[in-house]
């Protein structure tokens, strides 16, 4: 880059959810803890949780702070798409029959963020110098290209799960089993073959989904036309599988994570906690080293009634101390509401309680940074993995939808730091529903009472299977920080990115 003129880098993440939100807001702050000029655009909507995730940022050792981030909500087009007001991330649309209309409004916030960028020199930091924009704004490649600068798209998955993708693109071996229940395998990483079923796959691979054939096409071409992929991962972690996309794609791969350690778990400010967080960290604090699960299914992740039943029986029933954050209580039906109400401890939970139940936002970060923290029963998306690695605590995995089931076969049988709970179908979301209402028929509970407690049995477990796999996450932790540190292979990457000329 000619002259002394400070890069600067355009962050546009996708508003499939907060899981799409945050991660990418962190790489916009290490991005700035790096030297450049970071504007992250959305939607007014979202736009708090961006600028309260970068206030909290922790500042890297020697690095100028405040980062140098500009946070530019742009009005998001619903109502002129025809959706209800609100509707500014996918996961708070009402039905399916939204998700086109959504896609259609996105196009148009394009427009806006595009004409927005034009002004070049006029913009506060001054004309971008690169693009990273996430999965499905496919404009965002003509807005680069127009610009003069690359573009870099972000998945939210990981290397390994993307890996397998390219690989299901290219050789279709899914396609050659007669039953979406018959199990075969993805040899896309050496010495381990993942198996999984057709009716466990990405989305990209269902033969009907919510957003249309034609909407995953064209996020295909754009894949396929961007410069390179920017993934939160460290190298180190994936058995390679960063460096084996890069060959099969023939594009950069920067591993740039864990972004989460963007944020150290002490900055949690407790005059500025939620009284969520607040209740939760005192809960923690009265509990013994490693005798506590944590339960989270993420942002998105709401299980049907019958199946969270079961799963609220074995957490009550275990020996263990819970902390279980469940999402969509406001939609529960009554008896199961009443059920949640009567069993756990909500909010008028006291230190001695023995099943903690958040219904909303938990400080994840923290919860699991705690050392009071022995196992995590996690949906297995790839933010919370990453971050369960950087706290090095060990797994049991629920994969619900989207690419989880991919990264259950890397936790537990590659990486060693996980057990199954056995689930075999996803669980139906916005995006796999049909186009119209959706399944409105009652669904059964696919894993019993009984099954979620083997698999809590196994992950708390303190023989000498257990500690192997807490040994495994512990070691995993170590490398997942040295990978941010100086001369670190996410530390380089980011520099890569920042001043890729230099």
């Amino acid at each position: 880059m000619a002259g002394t003129t400070k890069p600067h880098l355009v962050l546009i993440p996708w508003q499939g959810g907060i899981s799409h939100i945050i991660p990418m807001t962190d790489i916009g702050i290490l991005l700035a803890s790096h030297g450049a000029a970071v504007t992250i655009f959305t939607t007014p909507a979202n736009a708090p949780v961006v600028q309260s995730r970068v206030d909290r940022a922790t500042p890297p050792h020697g690095s100028a702070w405040p980062p140098a981030i500009t946070v530019t909500a742009i009005p998001f087009p619903g109502a002129e798409a025809g959706l209800p007001d609100g509707s500014e991330r996918l996961d708070l649309l009402r039905s399916p029959a939204d998700v086109p209309r959504f896609f259609a409004a996105n196009k148009m916030f394009g427009e806006a963020v595009t004409q927005h960028c034009r002004g070049g020199s006029s913009l506060p930091p001054g004309r971008p110098t690169c693009v990273v924009a996430g999965m499905c704004h496919t404009w965002a490649l003509t807005m680069a290209r127009e610009l003069g600068v690359p573009c870099y798209i972000f998945h939210g998955f990981g290397a390994f799960a993307l890996l397998c993708i390219e690989h299901l693109f290219k050789h279709r071996s899914h396609e050659v089993v007669a039953s979406p229940d018959e199990p075969f395998g993805i040899p896309a990483l050496p010495a381990f073959e993942c198996r999984v079923t057709r009716r466990q796959l990405p989305p990209h691979f269902s033969p009907s989904t919510s957003m249309g054939g034609g909407q995953m096409q064209e996020m295909r071409e754009f894949e396929a036309a961007v410069d390179g992929v920017v993934v939160n991962t460290f190298e180190e972690l994936e058995h390679g599988s960063a460096a084996l996309l890069a060959a099969a794609t023939g594009k950069k791969v920067l591993a740039v994570g864990p972004v989460s350690l963007s944020h150290s778990p002490a900055s949690l400010d407790p005059r500025t906690m939620s009284d969520d967080a607040r209740r939760c960290m005192a809960w923690l604090d009265a509990k013994a080293s490693r005798s506590v699960v944590y339960v989270s299914f993420g942002s998105a992740g709401i299980m049907p009634p019958a199946q969270l039943v079961q799963l609220g029986m074995a957490l009550v029933s275990c020996p263990w101390p819970v902390l279980w954050v469940v999402k969509g209580a406001d939609s529960l039906p009554d008896d199961v509401n009443k059920w949640l109400c009567e069993n756990t401890d909500d909010a008028d939970a006291v230190a001695s309680s023995k099943c903690l139940v958040v219904r909303g936002w938990a400080p994840q970060v923290a919860i699991l940074d705690h050392p009071a923290v022995g196992g995590f029963l996690t949906h297995c998306g790839w933010g919370s993995t990453l971050e369960a690695v950087a706290a090095g605590v060990p797994m049991a995995t629920w994969p619900l939808f989207a690419e989880q089931f991919l990264n259950e076969r890397l936790i537990v049988d590659a990486l060693g730091v996980g057990v199954s709970v056995g689930v075999t179908k996803p669980t139906e979301n916005i995006l796999t529903a049909s186009k119209t209402d959706g399944s409105k028929a009652e669904v059964e509970a696919e894993v019993g009472k009984e099954q979620v407690m083997e698999a809590l049995e196994r992950l708390m477990d303190q023989g000498a299977e257990g500690e192997e796999r807490r040994r495994k996450a512990q070691e995993l932790k170590l490398k997942a920080k040295e990978a941010l540190e100086e001369r670190g292979s996410s530390y380089v990457n980011l520099e890569n990115l920042v001043h890729p000329f230099v």
